[in-house]
């Protein structure tokens, strides 16, 4: 089996900023936090998951 590197973490996020992806992910890992916590809030709200896309200028899917 083979050893796991402990620097994995800061490997990742190196390759994400040398790469220019970085403020990329963090956005869609926002929205995607976002998203997973609040259904009921849009249920209580009566807001759809499309408008909710409009808001965050992303897809439905990317709400998923």
């Amino acid at each position: 089996m083979a050893k796991k590197n402990a620097h994995i973490a800061s490997l990742f996020d190196g390759l994400l900023r040398s790469s220019g992806y970085c403020a990329k992910v963090i956005g869609v890992a926002i929205k995607c936090a976002v998203a997973w916590q609040d259904p009921e809030k849009m249920e209580s709200k009566n807001i759809s998951k499309t408008r909710v896309a409009e808001l965050m200028d992303t897809s439905c899917s990317a709400l998923d």
